[in-house]
């Protein structure tokens, strides 16, 4: 009998998956590639590295769905019960703990930085993020429920601030001047494509933990599809635009100069808070998979881990933005190639892998992040996922079975 959570249709887990990428780092990519990029080629970057995304995600939840499993669990037939744990375990906490250190700093700057400019308080930026991280870290503990009522909330006034904000620039700007826009720097499209995979790349491999509640296979295809394309190509072309007109790639500037500050500083940490409850969830799960602990230990592992990410946000490491995103490029994607390959074998042999360690996902998750690692050219970016995907059939076709 299924879990009274697997009935969750299409437009449910489309608002969950929308409302984790309507945020202010999906703002942040654009400004990010219109630095070195022209406006119609950082969308087009944009829509080739998030379609992969998506389509990846796509194979990966019909498979959440058809063994009714989180994301470490279902790791374990490719990489083994304890490989799945430690490897993918680790890799997924530390990634959206990442994500959750970087959304509470940019909530802290923005916060402090309106403050400062409306009243004259100088807000320590540290102070801030570790305030609203923990607002947060707190609502994360509660879990998948209350993170369905939040997007309600939460997404309609991301959309009107994005609009209102639209609004402001075009009445001193046109959109030929967008389109006419020189950047300072360059950048392949390869390299461009690869950032735009990076930037969502962990949401190939926490897809699971949110999918599997899906009432059908198609279900939980056309949650992602809706939820993730459409927002986070629209996000990418806006920050792009914001960046181009406002003069500056500093998003936190950007927001400020939108006028009526205190309602964007409202708008943006809701939107912030709702894709960080999402990362620091999900960041709870992994953790309690790698410790091999129980469902119910979930909140209490929550806890802890999250304040660890609030240090981070307190530390600043939203200035290592882009760091974060090539680190995320190079040993999240392996992650998803390898149970991309596992799935396509699946399909095939039923026979579930029980041992602690499989070595063949294993092997083919460093083959993945070493060529990354090593390879200059920018399609490594490209090159990467297909070759984890490669490696596993080879390896699970041809020497296994010597």
């Amino acid at each position: 009998m299924k879990n009274n959570q697997n009935s969750t249709k299409w437009f449910s887990l489309a608002s969950v998956w929308f409302g984790g990428i309507v945020s202010v780092p999906a703002l942040l990519i654009g400004s990010l590639l219109i630095s070195s990029l022209h406006f119609s080629s950082a969308v087009f970057a944009g829509f080739v590295g998030f379609s992969v995304v998506v389509f990846l995600m796509s194979i990966i939840s019909i498979y959440a769905v058809k063994q009714q499993k989180s994301s470490v669990s279902l790791a374990a037939n490719s990489f083994g019960t304890k490989g799945a744990g430690i490897i993918v375990g680790l890799v997924i906490g530390l990634s959206t703990l990442g994500w959750f250190g970087i959304q509470s700093n940019i909530a802290g700057a923005s916060f402090s930085k309106i403050i400062l400019d409306t009243t004259q308080l100088d807000l320590p930026a540290w102070l801030s993020s570790s305030f609203w991280g923990l607002i947060m870290l707190l609502t994360a503990v509660f879990g998948f429920r209350i993170l369905k009522w939040l997007n309600y909330i939460a997404v309609p006034a991301i959309i009107l601030l994005i609009i209102y904000g639209l609004y402001i620039v075009f009445q001193n700007h046109n959109f030929q001047e967008i389109l006419d826009y020189q950047p300072e720097n360059t950048m392949s499209i390869l390299q461009a494509i690869g950032l735009s995979i990076g930037f969502i790349s962990v949401g190939v491999v926490i897809s699971p933990d949110y999918n599997r509640f899906a009432a059908s296979k198609k279900d939980a295809v056309l949650g992602s599809l809706f939820g993730i394309l459409p927002s986070a190509l629209i996000l990418l072309a806006v920050g792009a635009l914001f960046a181009i007109t406002q003069g500056t790639y500093d998003i936190v500037e950007i927001f400020a100069s939108l006028g009526f500050p205190f309602f964007a500083m409202a708008i943006l940490i809701l939107a912030t808070w709702t894709s960080n409850v999402m990362n620091m969830y999900s960041s709870g799960l992994a953790f309690n998979g790698l410790f091999d602990l129980k469902e119910s230990s979930r909140a209490k592992t929550t806890i802890i881990v999250g304040i660890a990410g609030v240090i981070l946000a307190a530390i600043g490491i939203l200035e290592n933005f882009l760091d974060f995103i090539n680190l995320l490029t190079t040993t999240v994607a392996p992650i998803a190639g390898v149970l991309v390959a596992d799935y396509l074998l699946s399909e095939k042999d039923s026979k579930e892998n029980t041992s602690d360690f499989n070595w063949i996902g294993i092997l083919s998750w460093c083959c993945g992040a070493v060529i990354m690692i090593l390879m200059e050219a920018p399609i490594k970016f490209v090159f990467g996922i297909v070759s984890r995907v490669l490696i596993y059939f080879i390896v699970s076709n041809v020497i296994a079975p010597i």
